[in-house]
C-alpha cells in the first residue's frame, strides 16, 4: 500500500514540476494572473533567495537576505557590526499592487511600513522608525542598479 501512494506521490511531484517548468518558459503567458518567470512587468511567483538591505536616515545600512515562497517575501538584515538586525515579511499581490509590511528590528517595536515596488524578483519601499524616522528598503534586482536616492 505504501508502495503504490509513494509512486503516485512521485509521479504527482514530477508532474506538477513539469508543469512549472513549463509555465515560467511562457513569462506568464498562460496565467495572466499570476506570472511565473519573468517578462517586462517582473515576477511575481517563485522561489528564491535575493540579497536585501535597508538604509535608515541615521545611515545605518543593513544588509542580508530575502527568501521567496511562492507570493510570500521573508527577510532578514543585520548591520556590520551585528549589533542590529530586522526581520519581517510581507505577501505580494498578483497584480503588482504596493502592499503593506511589518518590520521588527531589535530593540523596538513592530514598525509598519509599504512595499511600493512588489515583485518576487526586486522591489523597495519604506517603514516609519518608532522616533518618526522614515527608513527605505531594497531587495533583489533594484540592488544591483546602484545606490538608492538617499545613499548619501
Amino acid at each position: 500500500m505504501t508502495t503504490r501512494v509513494s509512486k503516485k506521490w512521485r509521479s504527482l511531484h514530477a508532474c506538477a514540476c513539469a508543469w512549472l517548468t513549463i509555465l515560467s518558459g511562457c513569462g506568464g503567458a498562460l496565467m495572466p494572473g499570476i506570472q511565473v518567470g519573468l517578462d517586462e512587468g517582473g515576477s511575481t511567483f517563485g522561489f528564491d533567495s535575493l540579497p536585501f538591505e535597508i538604509r535608515r536616515e541615521d545611515g545605518l545600512l543593513l544588509k542580508g537576505h530575502a527568501s521567496v515562497r511562492l507570493l510570500r517575501i521573508t527577510f532578514y538584515t543585520q548591520d556590520a557590526k551585528r549589533l542590529v538586525a530586522c526581520s519581517g515579511g510581507f505577501t505580494l499581490d498578483s497584480a503588482h499592487a504596493p502592499v503593506s509590511l511589518s518590520v521588527d528590528c531589535t530593540g523596538t517595536t513592530i514598525m509598519p511600513g509599504t512595499v511600493t515596488t512588489a515583485r518576487a524578483d526586486r522591489g523597495e519601499g519604506t517603514f516609519s522608525e518608532p522616533n518618526g524616522r522614515i527608513a527605505t528598503f531594497r531587495y533583489g534586482a533594484l540592488l544591483a542598479e546602484g545606490p538608492s536616492e538617499k545613499s548619501g
